[in-house]
């Protein structure tokens, strides 16, 4: 009689490979197990209190043209301009518009999964 060895959660981690070894049974379980401990991890970070963002380090960041910024974000350059949503990410030089990239990268992060 041979005794098979159930791989544990933290082995599939280090080698997913080995998830064909499991029997439906021993999967279903270890999927309990893992959507359990994934739920408690989003409790957890959920119920931190935000942390303002750290700004970039001058020098850092990209000015993008409306264009460059409207295909990123595939948006309209009109929504870019006129919209208070676009107005974070915004920059006016000397009567010219321009879209910082660092502003849009963290707009998209703040609207993740919305």
């Amino acid at each position: 009689m041979t005794v098979q060895v159930i791989p544990s959660l933290a082995e599939l981690v280090a080698h997913p490979e080995r998830v064909g070894e499991l029997a439906p049974d021993q999967a279903r379980r270890l999927l309990a197990q893992a959507t359990t401990v994934a739920a408690m991890i989003a409790t957890r970070l959920s119920s931190e209190p935000q942390r303002p963002e750290p700004s970039a380090p001058s020098g850092s960041d990209r000015l993008l043209t409306a264009k460059e910024a409207a295909a990123l974000l595939n948006l309209s350059t009109d929504f870019l301009y006129k919209s208070e949503a676009a107005k974070p990410f915004r920059v006016r030089i000397e009567g010219e518009v321009r879209f910082s990239l660092a502003g849009i990268e963290r707009f998209i992060e703040r609207h993740r999964g919305r």
